[in-house]
């Protein structure tokens, strides 16, 4: 017998080793693989709030140089989506790529866009609707809160120009729910103070500790609530208004980025 012809095999051992050594790999490794998928949804999720931003200062330059009405246009019910949509032309900007929600096959776009899957939309303006009173009293119209903090307005969209400080005044932020979609009017504002925009699932915490916000001069960037919240320009020592709800928690003073009065 010719002992060089024989093969060595693998005993249980070296088997067991080899199998820890992967599942040990895999370990660090999977976590790793993941952060970095989330890290590029983020980018892409970057990009889509950015080119809406962007189409939105496209609009103004059409519009009487004005942003347009979350909920719609002059008298029509047009959601600001379809609004600005010819500017971007591409109906899948509008959904985030960590936007999950089941919409199902029905709501509006089932009426609008018959026999085609339903559309998702993720992104709001910015336009806090009457939760309070107001310096005026009025819920709706330009002197309301609404119009006073937001470059959006019922009354037809705020000037381009009439915001302050265009470059810290959100525009846009993430609100994605089940009946957010393209041909549906609602789900078409946020506010920092929504329940649903901070629950689980919601647009603060999009990815992990922050959201992509569009700003209203057509740029766009990642921050934590906290950081959209804190006082900006004349916000700084400023005075909270006597008619400004007693929460600190849903209701802080300043409101920072979300307030155009800066």
């Amino acid at each position: 017998m010719n002992h060089h012809n024989l093969k060595r095999a693998f005993t249980l051992i070296e088997l067991l080793v080899v199998i820890a050594i992967i599942a040990i790999l895999a370990a660090i490794l999977f976590p790793v693989f993941a952060q970095a998928k989330m890290a590029a949804k983020k980018t892409v999720d970057l990009a889509n709030v950015k080119q809406l931003a962007l189409g939105v200062v496209m609009y103004g330059s059409d519009v009487d140089d004005t942003y347009p009405f979350c909920w719609g246009w002059n008298s029509e019910w047009k959601p600001w989506h379809q609004q600005v949509d010819p500017y971007v032309k591409s109906v899948a900007i509008w959904k985030s790529p960590v936007d999950n929600w089941d919409r199902g096959t029905e709501g509006n776009d089932a009426t609008c866009n018959p026999g085609k899957p339903v559309r998702g939309v993720t992104y709001s303006m910015a336009f806090t609707w009457p939760a309070f009173g107001s310096a005026t009293g009025d819920w709706w119209g330009p002197n309301s809160e609404g119009c006073q903090m937001s470059a959006t307005c019922d009354s037809g969209g705020t000037s381009q120009t009439s915001v302050p400080q265009t470059a810290s005044t959100i525009l846009i932020a993430p609100r994605p729910n089940w009946y957010h979609q393209f041909c549906e009017g609602w789900a078409t504002e946020v506010f920092f103070n929504y329940g649903e925009f901070n629950m689980k699932g919601g647009g603060a915490n999009m990815f992990a500790n922050g959201a992509n916000y569009g700003l209203c001069d057509g740029h766009a960037k990642f921050m934590t609530k906290d950081a959209t919240l804190k006082g900006v320009g004349s916000q700084v020592g400023s005075v909270k208004p006597a008619y400004w709800p007693n929460d600190p928690v849903n209701w802080p003073w300043p409101v920072g980025m979300w307030d155009k009065r800066q």
